[in-house]
Formats: C-alpha cells, sequence, structure tokens
C-alpha cells in the first residue's frame, strides 16, 4: 500500500509472507516514508527531501548449506548430547532487520544533488562454517580412530566443514552520494561509505568455550583469532569499514565513454588453516585484523557510432593493474580489455 498526503508526504507500507518447506512460514514487512520539507524550485536550494526506511527479511539458505548441516551431522552420527549442550538447531533462514534515514538536498535548480543516510542492521541468524578438526570434541562418543575414518569420509564426499546459524552483528554507519550534470554530455557522481560493524555472537567465541576448546591463538602468543570465523566483538570478515567510488559519463549523438572506479580499504578475514600445519597445530595462522589488503579498481569504457546500424566499443578494466585478493583465494584480474561490435536490426517506429 502506498499513497501521498498533498503530494508533500509519500509512504510505503508492504511485506511478503512466505512459506518454505524446510523453514516454515517467514514474514518481511517493511516500510518508508519521505518528506518534501521544500519542494523542487529552481534556485540555490532547490529541494529538501527527508527519508525513512524499515525492513525485516530473511535469505533461504543454499542447498549446500542444508546438506551439509552440522544438526544433521551430529543427530546422525551420534552427537545428541553436543546438540543439547550448544542449542544446536536445524539449519533456519538467516535473518535481517534494517533501519535507514537521511536527507537528499539539491542545490542550482537540482544540478547538484547531495544525499547522505544513517543506517542500523542487525543480522541475525547467520550461517557460519565448523571446520572437521573440532569432530572429536562433538562426537565425544566416538574412538580416535573411528573419528579419523569419519573426518577421512567426510573430506571425500567435499564436507570439509559443517554449516549452523550462530553468527549475529550489528552493522551501522553512514553513506554519501554526490551527483551532478555539466550540460547535456556530462554526468558525475561519487560517493562513500563508513561501516561500523561488530560481532555479537560467533561459534569461536561461545560454544567452544562450551565444550572446553579456546580460540585458536597467533603462533602460541596468546593472541585469540577466529581460525573460520571472526571473534565476538571483532569486525565480520570481508566488511571493510571504509568504500568508496567515483564515476564519470560523457554522451552525444555519435559518441559515449564512461569511467568508473572504487575504492575500498583494508578489511579482517581468516586464512583458514587452523591445525593444518605439519603438527596439527595453528602456526600458520595470521591476525584477523586488516589482513584482506585495501585496494582501488579503474575502468574506462567507450562506444563510437560509426552506422546507424553500427557500433564499436571498447573497455579497459583494472587500468592500474591493481592485483589484490578480496577474499582470500580469489585473486583478481590484472589490466585486462576487450573490444566489439554492436550491430542494430530494423528501425524503432514513434508514434
Amino acid at each position: 500500500m502506498h499513497g501521498d498526503l498533498k503530494t508533500r508526504f509519500f509512504y510505503t507500507l508492504g511485506g511478503d509472507l512466505e512459506h518454505y518447506s524446510q523453514f516454515g512460514t517467514q514474514t518481511s514487512p517493511r516500510a518508508g516514508f519521505s518528506l518534501y520539507a521544500l519542494r523542487p524550485r529552481k534556485g540555490i536550494f532547490s529541494g529538501t527531501r527527508v527519508v525513512f526506511n524499515y525492513g525485516d527479511a530473511v535469505r533461504e539458505p543454499s542447498l549446500t548449506d542444508q546438506f551439509y548441516s552440522l544438526y544433521n551431522f551430529l543427530e546422525s552420527n551420534g552427537g545428541q548430547s553436543t546438540v543439547q549442550q550448544l542449542h544446536i538447531s536445524p539449519l533456519a533462514a538467516p535473518a535481517t532487520r534494517t533501519y535507514e534515514g537521511g536527507v537528499e538536498q539539491a542545490f542550482f535548480s537540482q544540478r547538484l544533488i547531495f544525499r547522505t543516510n544513517f543506517f542500523h542492521n542487525e543480522y541475525g541468524r547467520q550461517i557460519e562454517y565448523v571446520g572437521l578438526d573440532l569432530i572429536p570434541e562433538l562426537l565425544p562418543n566416538l574412538t580416535a580412530a573411528e573419528q579419523k575414518l569419519l573426518e577421512q569420509f567426510l573430506v571425500a564426499n567435499g564436507a570439509y566443514e559443517q554449516s549452523l546459524n550462530t553468527e549475529a552483528y550489528r552493522a551501522l554507519g553512514v553513506e554519501t552520494t554526490v551527483e551532478s550534470g555539466i550540460g547535456r554530455s556530462l554526468f558525475f557522481r561519487g560517493g562513500y561509505t563508513y561501516l561500523d560493524a561488530v560481532i555479537q555472537r560467533s561459534f569461536s567465541s561461545d560454544n567452544e568455550e562450551l565444550i572446553g576448546i579456546t580460540p585458536s591463538t597467533f603462533a602460541d602468543t596468546g593472541i585469540p583469532i577466529g581460525s573460520g570465523s571472526p571473534l565476538k566483538g571483532a569486525r565480520p570478515f570481508r566488511r571493510a569499514p571504509h568504500t568508496g567510488f567515483f564515476t564519470a559519463s560523457y554522451a552525444q549523438k555519435m559518441l559515449t565513454a564512461s569511467f568508473t572506479s572504487a575504492f575500498v580499504s583494508r578489511s579482517d578475514d581468516s586464512d583458514f588453516l587452523g591445525g593444518y600445519d605439519l603438527n596439527g597445530l595453528n602456526s600458520l595462522l595470521l591476525p584477523n585484523r586488516n589482513l584482506d589488503s585495501g585496494y582501488a579498481k579503474l575502468d574506462l569504457g567507450a562506444s563510437v557510432k560509426l552506422l546507424s546500424w553500427l557500433s564499436i566499443y571498447g573497455q579497459a578494466e583494472n587500468l592500474t593493474d591493481n592485483q589484490h585478493i578480496a577474499p582470500i583465494g580469489y585473486p583478481s584480474l590484472p589490466f585486462n580489455f576487450h573490444v566489439g561490435l554492436r550491430i542494430e536490426l530494423g528501425k524503432m517506429s514513434s508514434r
């Protein structure tokens, strides 16, 4: 349902009611409004709008996550006592709750528009992955030989980790964008986002302690490290606190060109090597803080119309040849480019 009041106050109310065969019925309400404190007009201050949005959402886990559910694994292998002790439940749909509010201000007859939004998001029932090195502690009813055979069987079947809903974190911050046009051909847009995200609950910090395991430490220095998932109070993995972008485009009848750039600061991560050194210990682990390096990506593209039905285009990506790995294990492409022809068949009719 949506409507307005005197074309100044606009509102939207809605929601979803979805039934999943495995997770039951899930609801996703949402609401939003916008208020024109200053209606669009000509002049230096040419429009002020206040906005607010709220929403709940759920995400269905992937088939792989459902297939390798830790709950199902423990129930099938005599780990009922661990299920009860750690309050492990069947895999559920991760949930999100978002609050966002901000201001949009237009200048110079809307030739320059500035937006800023403050957000506070809560992420619950997020999926974490428990490595097979915890099998001896999760299945105390098995002998050492049985535990080893079970681990080898899981690895042979591609089950290097088990999934469960144990992570929760909040994310708050501010995002700003500025956009402007010069004449009818040039258009610019840029933005910056600051993210303050903190883990509120994780398997590494909570459940490992319940079964008598202390979180992994770096080279026996006592520095706690989240081997497979972040620790309580730390930042979520691969969530950079600072991100930004800038784009510019030029468009005329025969030529269009665009420049895009993205900038990302360093972020926390794990090398996921807990218990994988020669002695089965954690000497290969690195501190989670800022383990992923920051990077900048610059791209440039253009298209030239040769005939009414024929155009040539080109796109060059990663102009600075900035090689980075975000996340770990997935290196970026170096400088690359591609060119091609665009052929238009038929004529557009207008009435």
